[in-house]
């Protein structure tokens, strides 16, 4: 449990680095990144990281596109936060409210955060660890019902997210295919503008 729940201290380590990268005029991201290592698929994360940060700074720059920002995802990890209460509840849990929905803000967050860290697609088996962690550490359930909660909920999840993303790509007559082959026809060419080591 102790290993599982570390994942997410990564995380909030993680996103803490970034938050203050972006509010300062100091690369700490590409510093954590380049002292884990220093090989060429390191630079490829440190380019995203800082890219993300970037548009972090880009948003807090203007005010009501960070308010507008800001809310929006508030609504989102709120209904995030409600699906997994929802899952808990059909799994027949007799849990206090209030324990519930703060350990269940508490989870989904972490788990979500966890994410950051490189992983499989959608941070299958990232999340899980990490809201399981969390779940049973703070809540009287057994470590295999909280694990089964959160393969619930991420699968839910996940659906929705898949559906949706199908639906969108739809209506906005955007082709999968096309996408992928742009984005790596840009990763490639910013591989060859980085300068090589002799």
């Amino acid at each position: 449990r102790r290993r599982l729940a570390s994942v997410g201290v990564l995380a909030l380590g993680a996103v803490a680095a970034i938050v203050v990268s972006a509010r300062s005029d100091s690369n700490y991201v590409r510093q954590v990144v380049e002292w884990a290592s220093d090989d060429s698929y390191t630079e490829y994360v440190a380019g995203i990281f800082e890219q993300f940060v970037g548009d972090i700074q880009r948003g807090a720059a203007d005010t009501r596109a960070f308010a507008r920002i800001g809310g929006t995802s508030v609504l989102i990890w709120t209904i995030d936060v409600a699906t997994a209460l929802l899952v808990f509840l059909a799994f027949g849990l007799d849990l206090a409210l209030v324990s519930l929905l703060a350990v269940g803000f508490f989870a989904v967050s972490v788990g979500n955060l966890a994410k950051v860290i490189p992983g499989p697609p959608g941070g299958v088996g990232i999340y899980e660890a990490a809201f399981a962690a969390i779940v049973s550490t703070l809540l009287p359930v057994s470590f295999g019902l909280a694990l089964g909660v959160a393969i619930v909920d991420h699968i839910v999840k996940n659906v929705v997210t898949v559906a949706g993303g199908a639906v969108s790509m739809t209506w906005l007559n955007v082709s999968l295919t096309e996408a992928v082959e742009g984005k790596d026809a840009d990763l490639s060419s910013e591989r060859d503008a980085l300068p090589v080591d002799e």
